[in-house]
């Protein structure tokens, strides 16, 4: 069910994006950060700097850091990061019900829907 919402967001955030784009026709650049300001409630773009970094900090890197590489798996820089959330890994461990991750258990549904956001937003750094 949290996935059906996660999938009407992501549809809302795409339409409202065309929308905006066909209603900017002047020779002005407006970015994504001044677009989300004019929703209500705005649309909150993940960056690794904003969000990303500090779950993965809080929920990750005791396993997956520079010293411990649990699995070949480093995410305590953006390059990391970025490796294992582009290739799919990271969301695919994250949702996983049967192999958890973290070992724990599943993180809570808002934490791994910021990463969602992220990783649909394009993996940004800042």
């Amino acid at each position: 069910m949290k996935y059906l919402a996660y999938a009407e967001r992501k549809m809302t955030l795409w339409c409202l994006l065309i929308i905006f784009s066909f209603g900017l026709t002047s020779c002005e650049t407006t970015s994504l950060s001044e677009i989300s300001e004019t929703t209500d409630p705005p649309i909150v773009i993940v960056t690794y700097e904003n969000r990303a970094m500090e779950i993965l900090n809080n929920s990750c890197i005791e396993c997956h850091n520079v010293n411990v590489q649990e699995a070949g798996v480093r995410l305590d820089t953006f390059e990391f990061a970025f490796l294992e959330a582009n290739n799919g890994r990271m969301v695919s461990r994250m949702t996983d019900t049967t192999n958890p991750m973290p070992p724990s258990g599943n993180l809570p549904d808002n934490i791994i829907d910021d990463i969602l956001n992220w990783v649909d937003n394009g993996i940004l750094e800042n």
